[in-house]
């Protein structure tokens, strides 16, 4: 079964071009045939056993990223097949599947099979890919409170940092609270947590929270922030519109 993924790296480390990936399209389709690349191969975990059921992403290579990507998963023998690539080009195999623990940037392709490439043309529109996956992920999970009212908070922003360096920023991510982050696995970390209209928790204002979560693993935090507060301009103790007030 095919379908697409929208790969959103916003807020990541990951710089995203401006050029979207169907331009890169519509400029092929002037000048080469319309692109119907394949890419097949097999997938094995870190154990060598054939990995069933996994999230796969076709990832172009030197090209900006904007588009819908192909996305399928492997079969029951770990074989995958992505029967339409609409681009010619470089591509790499990438493990995307959030529920088994695997994140375009979160894990990365860190496995031994990190720097392997394929490229799709019309003289050579199929090609094969065998994929090793990386290390799972970390899985966090955050109960956001409302300090004052205990009410759930809807909007969670996270940055995690590496400790070794506290100003190196691994990934930031937005999301809804209730979401499961993944973290990079058995690795030092510093996590900082905040919400739109609220102060960072005070466990990870300054330098951030340590955190270190073995691959595969769960971890629970409970975390309360403070509403942010208005401070007036003027004496009148009003805080006239949101534009002009300061908030800290």
């Amino acid at each position: 079964m095919r379908r697409f993924v929208l790969l959103m790296i916003c807020l990541s480390p990951i710089v995203v071009g401006a050029v979207a990936l169907a331009q890169v399209a519509a400029e092929q389709q002037s000048t080469e045939p319309v692109a119907k690349g394949v890419i097949y191969g097999n997938v094995i975990d870190q154990d060598g056993q054939p990995a069933k059921g996994v999230g796969l992403t076709a990832s172009p290579l030197g090209v900006p990223l904007g588009a819908m990507l192909p996305h399928t998963k492997t079969d029951q023998n770990g074989k995958f097949r992505f029967a339409v690539i609409p681009w010619w080009g470089r591509y790499t195999v990438l493990a995307s599947d959030e529920e088994a623990g695997y994140s375009l940037y979160n894990t990365g392709p860190n496995g031994p099979e990190s720097t392997k490439e394929v490229t799709l043309s019309p003289e050579h529109p199929e090609a094969e890919f065998h994929l090793v996956l990386p290390t799972k992920a970390g899985f966090l999970e955050i109960h956001l409170t409302n300090r004052k009212t205990g009410e759930s908070i809807d909007a969670l922003f996270v940055s995690v940092m590496s400790a070794d360096d506290p100003k190196r920023l691994m990934f930031s991510q937005s999301c809804a609270s209730t979401r499961t982050i993944l973290i990079p696995p058995d690795k030092d970390l510093l996590l900082h947590v905040t919400s739109p209209g609220f102060s960072e928790w005070t466990m990870s204002a300054g330098n951030g929270t340590p955190l270190h979560i073995t691959s595969g693993s769960r971890q629970t935090l409970d975390v309360e922030l403070d509403p942010t507060v208005c401070t007036p301009l003027n004496d009148s103790g009003g805080c006239p519109s949101p534009r002009s007030a300061r908030w800290h």
